[in-house]
């Protein structure tokens, strides 16, 4: 047995523990107090440390985990649309248009109706919405649909006119409108930046009361798949205070690294502030930006074409000239930068904003990351390892997303989500899944990782497969190396924060072709149960 104390809170017995320590790497049972692991051992040895207070949990076999890491997910801002926004994950544009009705008729007049999650290639038409899909919902309230990669949105001629959108408006820079093709005349979808000017001055701010009904929401989803930390991928200010509001209400179930939104930086800098700020359960992370489109919208931006395009190589979002000022001003403050950037072009361009930055302003141990990181080849993974840059790839889209990864071809998935290449390159990676775009389970995240093999049974890249050790780690103890919380969870030890997840099953024991499918019976954050199945 490891560890022993005279008085504990709750005792775990008879489970099967896979410690993700390599020290001790199994254990039938441990021991909690004060929100930390106090031992970990047999269960023999474990028992004796009970006493009248102390709560025993008997688990008859089952598995018990760290509890898993989601290290790029869209936390607050999903919890806010599933309260505020149509859900347009379904199969039809007739279906959504319904939807969007439903959303318009408790939407007071002429106010913004929104939707999200809208996926072309999961609908029967397999295209995307147009602005007359749109105004045949309504002409009176502006409506803004996202696409669940949240890289392109979909605006009706009403919310066209708002945002002052017409034929002759030039395309900015990162963004592009779209038009059609014959007449030139816009078609009421919007790319990228082009965004902006809506989403900063024509959308009305969330509420608080909608804040923490989101809040609730969305830890509720996140701890039932066995999620007890989270990298909040792109937070604003009143998100922060809404979270800061959760953590002092007890409301926030859930461990949160946030990645401030890149407009937050001079405010952030001239307070003196750097990434590491909060205790815990909050705390500041690193400076999120974004350097071009999404794997998902088919807007990534690569050095090939995409697979049956001549001329379609992805958008890419920043200038080189203003990656590198940026990285420069929030390296030299202290920062971890965070950019996403999924073509192999536009992580070369982060890359070298990272060297210069580094040359200039040498630190140690900045674990400045790539957000998705999706397309590599040898030569960034070497300059990736020198500069112990992270990556937070993508886990569950080659499951879900397998009737998109045509557009990018066989060769080119040798390269995709390459879990194998970041873990032999000694390239630390993690699993993320960037909810919306992707589904949230861990589990899920984990068997596509394992299988490389999509919902229809196809496969991808197999040469990137991993084993379900290797991906549980990723899920784990690399997710919380990400936030440089390391020596405080990510495995199963003494002296760490007790969070766990138990699974009916050992994912290392079944077909990993059903790990998704293993139900998740208790999580546990801080020795506290926060949802049990």
């Amino acid at each position: 047995m490891a560890g022993r104390e005279n008085q504990v809170d709750t005792i775990i017995i008879n489970a099967n523990v896979i410690t993700i320590d390599p020290a001790n790497p199994r254990a039938q049972a441990l021991a909690m107090s004060d929100g930390k692991f106090v031992a970990v051992g047999s269960t023999e040895d474990i028992s004796f440390l009970s006493s009248p207070n102390t709560k025993i949990l008997d688990l008859s076999g089952k598995t018990v985990l760290p509890g898993f890491i989601d290290a790029h997910i869209h936390v607050l801002n999903s919890g806010i649309r599933h309260v505020m926004a149509a859900d347009c994950d379904l199969r039809s544009i007739g279906a959504i248009q319904q939807a969007l009705r439903e959303q318009a008729a408790k939407t007071p007049a002429g106010e913004w109706v929104q939707g999200f999650k809208f996926d072309d290639t999961k609908t029967t038409e397999r295209r995307f919405l147009s602005k007359e899909d749109l105004d045949a919902v309504s002409t009176t309230h502006p409506i803004l649909v996202a696409h669940r990669a949240g890289h392109i949105f979909y605006m009706n001629s009403r919310a066209m006119d708002l945002a002052g959108f017409n034929r002759e408006t030039v395309d900015p820079l990162g963004g592009r409108l779209g038009r059609e093709p014959s007449s030139g005349d816009l078609n009421g979808v919007i790319y990228e930046r082009a965004i902006e000017p809506v989403r900063y001055n024509l959308i009305p701010k969330d509420t608080p009361a909608v804040r923490r009904q989101g809040l609730n929401r969305i830890c509720d989803m996140l701890t039932s798949v066995g999620l007890t930390s989270v990298h909040d991928a792109r937070v604003i200010g009143d998100e922060l205070d809404t979270y800061q509001e959760g953590r002092d209400s007890g409301e926030l179930t859930l461990r949160v690294y946030a990645l401030m939104h890149y407009l937050h930086f001079p405010a952030l800098k001239d307070a003196g502030v750097r990434t590491g700020l909060g205790d815990n359960r909050l705390r500041l992370g690193g400076i999120k930006m974004v350097a071009d489109g999404a794997i998902a919208a088919r807007t990534a931006y690569m050095s090939q074409p995409y697979e049956g395009s001549s001329s379609d190589y992805g958008i890419l979002a920043m200038t080189p000239e203003e990656t590198e000022s940026q990285v420069m001003d929030m390296h030299r403050a202290g920062f971890q930068v965070c950019i996403h950037a999924n073509g192999d072009l536009t992580i070369d361009m982060v890359l070298t904003a990272y060297e210069k930055a580094q040359a200039a302003f040498p630190r140690s141990n900045t674990r400045h990351r790539i957000e998705h990181c999706t397309l590599v080849n040898p030569g960034l993974l070497r300059r990736m390892k020198a500069l112990g840059v992270i990556a937070t790839p993508f886990c569950t889209y080659v499951y879900h997303h397998g009737e998109k990864m045509s557009f990018y071809g066989e060769e080119r998935l040798q390269w995709m989500f390459a879990q194998r290449s970041f873990l032999d390159s000694g390239v630390i990676s993690t699993g993320s899944t960037d909810y919306p775009p992707g589904p949230f389970e861990p589990l899920l995240g984990i068997q596509s990782c394992v299988t490389r093999t999509d919902s229809n049974g196809k496969l991808w890249g197999p040469n990137q497969k991993i084993t379900v050790e290797e991906a549980l780690k990723i899920y784990t103890a690399n997710g919380a190396y990400a936030s440089f919380e390391e020596d405080t969870k990510g495995t199963i030890e003494i002296g760490k924060l007790a969070d766990l997840v138990v699974l009916s099953t050992d994912p290392t024991a079944v077909d990993p072709m059903g790990i998704k499918d293993i139900p998740v019976e208790r999580t546990i954050v801080g020795g506290k149960t926060v949802y049990e199945g």
